[in-house]
């Protein structure tokens, strides 16, 4: 049993003539771009695609030849495996074009897009999920509490210009926050580029903030192309309103937090390795987020953006490792910022979840007796976009 830095040694010397781009090949993808490869390749689209082992090289070189630490919650294999992959015969001949980042903290944009092109001309995009900025951990609560975060039409806006300026057709991909985005653009992209779209990968993505998305007539026209993979005890992909056309993935990690790291997902002789579902703990958490949804008003979403804007200003760090750094300020950032949260904010979110002890405990009692994918639409279904 391998990963994906095993994937690349095994499979490296085979083209994809050979054999064609695979499951295992988008998420080896999705893996390595949490590497900053907009420092080495143009975000314009009017500028030619780059040698993806040129844009690697002078990367690892811009890094002083080290396999740095990307963050504290971000897979450490993404530089050995971006440094080996340009070395392969796979991978060296492909280019990459157009990277796109995007970052504010107010509002919280964490965004980062960019294109693969292979040997065939086929277009690769991979979408980034959350990377160590804090901001980057506002924008996952967004995705919630107001619904339409600007990464969807960041993307949206991404995959219509790129459709303007290459030919071929498209596979989407995307880890965490990025499987959310590549869904979300599969869908609500124009009929044109939809039509382009031969493959689309959700890697462990959380859901949406209800069930309407996957309403739409697009959602039926995209399954037959679409892959969405959930880790065995997966927290992240079960948050919110999600799909249930999943495939549960076999992780080398025992618990949920930490098998949302790709690198931890299981490849046998180049194929994914699944299993029949997920565990129970996974459906614990989509039972009981969904539950604790169901509570959330216009008025309690409001209430847990005013009060978490100034947690997270209070902390006064951009990233998560800057934070583990000067937590002695950090935490005294923090325990300032509650003291300026207004007492109708407090009362809203008392009110709000006034027993939830008690309704965890119904929500185990459920899970045995009930359909999970059931009570999480029951629950979203007075939420409407």
């Amino acid at each position: 049993m391998a990963g994906t830095k095993e994937y690349i040694a095994e499979f490296g010397s085979k083209s994809f003539e050979e054999l064609p781009f695979s499951d295992s090949d988008a998420l080896t993808l999705c893996e390595m771009f949490y590497m900053p490869l907009e420092q080495t390749v143009s975000s314009s689209f009017d500028d030619e695609p780059v040698e993806f082992s040129k844009a690697a090289n002078e990367l690892y070189a811009l890094r002083n030849y080290k396999h740095k630490k990307l963050g504290l919650m971000i897979t450490k294999n993404a530089s050995v495996n971006m440094v080996a992959m340009a070395a392969t015969q796979r991978y060296c001949d492909m280019k990459i074009y157009a990277v796109n980042e995007v970052y504010s903290f107010q509002p919280a944009i964490q965004y980062c897009a960019g294109t693969f092109i292979l040997p065939d001309g086929t277009l690769v995009v991979i979408f980034r999920g959350t990377d160590d900025t804090i901001a980057g951990w506002k924008e996952d609560l967004d995705l919630f509490v107001k619904k339409n975060p600007p990464a969807y039409e960041l993307a949206l806006n991404y995959i219509e210009k790129l459709a303007s300026h290459k030919d071929g057709n498209f596979i989407i991909c995307g880890h965490s926050k990025g499987g959310n985005i590549a869904l979300h653009t599969a869908l609500k992209c124009s009929d044109e580029v939809r039509h382009r779209i031969k493959g689309i990968y959700n890697c462990d993505g959380p859901g949406y903030h209800d069930f309407g998305i996957f309403h739409l007539g697009t959602y039926d026209e995209i399954l037959p192309v679409y892959k969405h993979y959930v880790p065995s005890s997966s927290m992240i992909g079960m948050l919110l309103a999600h799909d249930y056309d999943y495939k549960a993935v076999k992780s080398s990690r025992l618990t949920g937090a930490f098998q949302h790291d790709i690198g931890t997902w299981q490849i046998d002789d180049g194929e994914i390795v699944t299993l029949p579902d997920v565990n129970k703990m996974a459906k614990l958490t989509d039972a009981a987020i969904s539950r604790v949804c169901s509570f959330a008003t216009d008025e309690v979403t409001t209430a847990i953006d005013n009060i978490t804007t100034l947690v997270i200003g209070g902390i006064g760090q951009e990233t998560l490792t800057e934070t583990a750094k000067h937590i002695a300020s950090s935490i005294k950032g923090i325990s300032e910022a509650i003291k300026e949260i207004s007492p109708v904010d407090k009362d809203i979110i008392k009110e709000a979840f006034k027993g939830s002890g008690k309704f965890l405990v119904e929500t185990v009692k459920d899970i045995k007796n009930s359909n999970v994918a059931e009570m999480t639409r029951l629950a979203y279904s007075h939420i409407t976009r």
